[in-house]
């Protein structure tokens, strides 16, 4: 019988269990890593969308590891995105025009990895609910709703810029 993480050494999945961890004591919603040939997406609840790990592991089966005695001693890198210029020049808003903001300080990203297609763009039909963008602190990604359902009036902000807290990211005509 085979089990669903003979791939990975007794190390790895300690290191992903310690990851899991971390995120759950988080304010975070998610969290990609890459690793060697290993990839990983964790995250709580509904991930964005767009939003898909490159290596699935089953939840069981992480919670099933054994606790880290000591911190992962590999070095954990994110692949970043590329940078996307603004698709127009930031103006003054108009009258009626709603602001989503950043929701904390740190670097803004437009699409949920380098090969997939930017969350929203300008003129995009946009649900409260929705995902507009992420923001990363500390290799943890955060996700952006819209807050608002609209049609995106202005996108202020270019991708892989660091933002602060509240800063204007989109307007939204609703």
């Amino acid at each position: 019988m085979t089990q669903p993480l003979d791939f990975l050494s007794e190390s790895e999945v300690r290191q992903i269990s310690s990851l899991v961890d971390a995120l759950d004591r988080s304010s975070f919603d998610y969290f990609q890593i890459d690793v060697g040939d290993v990839k990983v997406t964790l995250g709580k609840g509904k991930l964005p969308t767009g939003a898909v790990p490159a290596a699935a592991v089953p939840a069981a089966a992480l919670a099933a590891a054994p606790a880290p005695a000591a911190p992962p001693q590999a070095a954990l890198a994110l692949a970043p995105a590329p940078v996307q210029a603004p698709e127009a020049p930031v103006a003054a808003p108009q009258a009626g025009w709603k602001a989503i903001t950043a929701t904390t300080m740190g670097r803004f990203y437009g699409k949920p990895d380098p090969n997939s297609p930017p969350y929203v763009k300008l003129g995009d039909r946009v649900g409260a609910e929705d995902t507009v963008g992420l923001i990363e602190v500390m290799k943890l990604f955060n996700a952006i709703p819209a807050g608002i359902s609209g049609t995106i009036a202005q996108v202020c902000v270019e991708d892989a810029e660091v933002v602060e807290f509240g800063q204007v990211l989109f307007y939204v005509q609703p």
